[in-house]
């Protein structure tokens, strides 16, 4: 592993203390891809219990602020903390030392992420994808996990699936079983990646009830999506995203019914006709 201070001052982050109620804190994210910067200097920051949600067009750079967050993708600039931890990093004295993959496993277990298309293990059962991972990561007994499988089943209304195979299930069965499996890991935040783009339209409301319920239930999350009214409806607040850069950001009802930025409004006026 190589020293780095990843464009912070590695003396300010060792004396880092979180707010009691702050819990993600993004702090001037930036990120490139093939010489085109996608994010330039991102910062904002979640408390706990928060559920914000992230709108734009494509290519704004949502997915890869969201990947940035449990360091699927690393940034190349700024820092990411959960709980006052550096992700994808550990301190060494004055210094910020990338972690090897084992560590980094280990960290993004506070994490849930769920993706666009389900990735579930084809050969095994809604129960045993539930369980896999508390196995392996957390060392679960075979019944501990399974018992948290069967608890998590039933809470995203599918206690009567556990034993069926992916391929029986419809795709909003899938994603519930997505949500669980990522629920089954106890994380400290949710991560949505649109989560309802790859569904039949008469399955995108099973999977954002099961969202609602989170956020009712005091979930920090942070979703991705291009649901106007399920962003109304859920979120505490709305950061609209163009260009790599916050254009604007705010609570619902104020950021989608009445926002304050000409891009913001253009935008809005195409996707709630």
């Amino acid at each position: 592993m190589n020293d780095t201070s990843h464009g912070q001052n590695p003396r300010e982050e060792a004396d880092y203390i979180p707010h009691s109620d702050l819990l993600v804190s993004l702090r001037d994210i930036r990120k490139s891809f093939r010489g085109t910067e996608v994010l330039h200097g991102v910062t904002f920051e979640i408390r706990r219990g928060e559920t914000v949600c992230l709108i734009g067009p494509s290519g704004s750079g949502k997915s890869t602020l969201l990947r940035c967050v449990n360091h699927l993708e690393a940034p190349d600039e700024g820092l990411v903390l959960v709980g006052g931890r550096p992700i994808g990093y550990r301190h060494s004295g004055e210094h910020l030392v990338e972690l090897g993959s084992r560590e980094l496993a280990v960290q993004r277990a506070s994490m849930g992420m769920v993706f666009q298309s389900f990735n579930l293990f084809p050969h095994l059962t809604a129960r045993e994808n539930i369980a896999e991972a508390p196995r392996r990561v957390l060392k679960l007994s075979k019944e501990e996990a399974n018992a948290r499988a069967e608890q998590l089943m039933a809470r995203v209304g599918l206690a009567d699936r556990l034993d069926s195979y992916p391929d029986k299930l419809s795709g909003g069965q899938q994603q519930r079983v997505a949500i669980a499996r990522a629920l089954a890991m106890r994380p400290e935040v949710m991560l949505f990646d649109e989560p309802t783009s790859a569904l039949d339209p008469e399955m995108v409301q099973e999977v954002l009830t099961v969202i609602r319920d989170l956020a009712r239930d005091g979930m920090t999350m942070l979703i991705v999506t291009h649901e106007m009214r399920f962003a109304m409806d859920v979120a505490d607040r709305v950061v609209f995203m163009d260009h790599g850069r916050i254009v604007e950001q705010g609570p619902p009802q104020q950021l989608i019914s009445a926002p304050a930025h000409e891009r913001t409004r253009a935008f809005l006026s195409k996707v709630m006709s």
